[in-house]
């Protein structure tokens, strides 16, 4: 569970390899659709450019969520950076065939108003999980 945010509630999944790992989630409503924030910390084995489709379809299950109501959007740290600049957002995009994502990939967010955003729902007192 090293280096997930204390924002995250910690989940264990099992990656690709079915080794269980920690990453970090939390789950926000707006309206009909879920916006669903996920980090995998300091754990290599957890890292969800390799795990996505692994990971969200586990999530998907166990949370019974719409897929096709619900953004996916991927915190990655970078510790080398100030502050201001440390959290990087990509939102992952699947096409979805019933809970199983497929042709996987990840765009970063770059809007200034979409980052703000993201921040403002990592840091609210909501429950993560």
């Amino acid at each position: 569970m090293a280096g997930i945010p204390s924002s995250f509630s910690p989940i264990q999944l099992h990656n690709r390899l079915n080794r269980p790992v920690w990453i970090g989630f939390k789950l926000a409503r707006r309206g009909k659709r879920q916006l669903v924030l996920l980090t995998g910390g300091d754990d290599s084995a957890a890292k969800l450019s390799k795990n996505f489709e692994t990971f969200v379809g586990q999530i998907v299950r166990e949370f019974k969520l719409d897929p096709e109501q619900t953004d996916f959007v991927e915190l990655r740290q970078d510790k080398r950076e100030s502050e201001a600049e440390a959290n990087n957002w990509f939102r992952w995009h699947a096409h979805w065939v019933g809970s199983a994502p497929m042709d996987c990939k990840a765009d970063p967010v770059t809007s200034d108003a979409a980052r703000n955003y993201l921040e403002d729902v990592l840091t609210r007192n909501t429950a993560a999980a």
